[in-house]
């Protein structure tokens, strides 16, 4: 209760010096237009959604979104509330998603139709994606100019060459949080680069976390407005770093003395977490647990291979125990490796029913996938395939119901598989 009774109190805090900020320097937040459709002149199938500010003045910089599941609709919505004083024309392609082959030529007639239809500044164009949207927007900007990339739950790989400025924003319970660690204590040697975590899964980040992503990527020229954040940040570093969430309160910490060199609370709370020998061990013993997790990960893949659901069952149920018994970082812990599962089992018999369904794995991976994700459309999807492989076709009927009513949404994928 008193942990609980904590957090809620420093939400407050925060919430209060975000507004006592913005009070401070008059700087008030971009009011945007309600999310409109569009489709591109030059392919009429690559439909978008975009927003503008209601109030612009001469070109404007333009944000490409690309959400994993080509959900533009969606994609827009979660970086609008976040634009906060940053003023874009905002595009999110439903065409681009994952495993989309063209999504380069996509990305380029997209850029095209915009600039043709709004006051774009075509030199000013920034990227932002979740997931694979993120590998995508990534990609492109690595063949051609593009003044920054926003990565959602994907990471750029490599810190060696950056071709512009990159804002990374993992989850802690995300499958790719190993992938976009990046150890918070050491230099990474490039001004081009910032990372930052919230506690959460594989999902778009909260939209004060793409605030301070898009704040890195446009704001450098806005020093007023960058010093504003960078208060509100070291005083949201003290708080977390006094609850003992450490990477969360170094992160707000580096994010204050990127944003504000000059920052003296930023500059006393870093001192203070480089001299802090239990720091040190915290991330020590983060890392400790994803080289853990990368070992415990290669023996379940290998497991999936030939375990039956038995086994499974009663490692699943173990693995959940741990969960309900565990809390902060050790509970992230456990989190992640019931993420692995998911993935693992999702491709495991996406690559099954497609090219083996005579398997006889898959009787044993449904159900396990099922235990671990009971509220997964594609748990079920999985469910409806294979019962009509089977030449099921009322309990294939069953599940794919089950599978639209908890949020399946890939039509492309739906209409292959059941073209009836």
């Amino acid at each position: 209760m008193y942990i609980w009774y904590m957090k809620s109190f420093s939400f407050l805090l925060t919430a209060f010096l975000f507004i006592e900020c913005n009070e401070e320097t008059n700087i008030p937040d971009i009011s945007y237009s309600e999310i409109h459709s569009s489709q591109c002149t030059s392919d009429t199938l690559h439909v978008y959604h975009y927003t503008t500010p209601i109030q612009q003045a001469g070109t404007l910089p333009l944000l490409i979104i690309l959400d994993s599941g080509g959900d533009g609709l969606f994609a827009v919505k979660k970086i609008q509330p976040a634009a906060g004083n940053v003023s874009f024309i905002m595009a999110g392609s439903n065409l681009i998603k994952n495993n989309y082959p063209d999504f380069i030529r996509a990305i380029n007639l997209l850029i095209d139709d915009v600039v043709h239809k709004f006051p774009v500044a075509k030199d000013q164009v920034y990227l932002a994606g979740f997931s694979g949207g993120a590998r995508m927007a990534f990609e492109y900007a690595r063949q051609f100019p593009v003044k920054g990339v926003l990565m959602c739950s994907a990471g750029p790989g490599t810190l060696e060459y950056l071709p512009c400025p990159v804002y990374m924003i993992a989850g802690t319970t995300d499958f790719n949080f190993a992938e976009m660690y990046y150890n918070p204590l050491k230099s990474h040697n490039t001004e081009n680069f910032l990372s930052d975590y919230f506690r959460g899964g594989h999902e778009w980040p909260p939209a004060e976390k793409i605030k301070d992503g898009l704040l890195f990527l446009t704001g450098r020229k806005n020093k007023k407005q960058m010093k504003a954040a960078s208060r509100l940040l070291s005083n949201k570093a003290d708080s977390l770093m006094d609850l003992h969430e450490i990477l969360f309160g170094i992160k707000a910490a580096e994010k204050a003395l990127v944003f504000d060199p000059s920052n003296r609370m930023a500059k006393k709370i870093d001192r203070k977490i480089k001299e802090d020998t239990r720091i040190k061990q915290n991330i020590s013993q983060l890392e400790s647990d994803l080289n853990l997790e990368r070992k415990i990960g290669q023996a379940y893949a290998q497991a999936s291979f030939r375990h039956d659901s038995i086994w499974w069952t009663k490692e699943i149920s173990q693995l959940l125990k741990k969960i309900d018994e565990s809390e902060g970082e050790q509970k992230d812990h456990f989190l992640r490796i019931k993420a692995f599962l998911g993935i693992l089992y999702y491709s495991r018999l996406n690559s099954m029913l497609s090219s083996d369904p005579a398997n006889g794995q898959i009787e044993n991976l449904l159900p396990a996938y099922r235990l671990i994700e009971p509220d997964n459309p594609d748990v079920y999807f999985d469910y409806a395939l294979y019962e009509q492989l089977k030449g099921n076709d009322p309990k294939s009927r069953y599940y794919l119901n089950k599978s639209l009513a908890l949020g399946f949404k890939d039509k492309a994928k739906l209409q292959s598989a059941f073209p009836k």
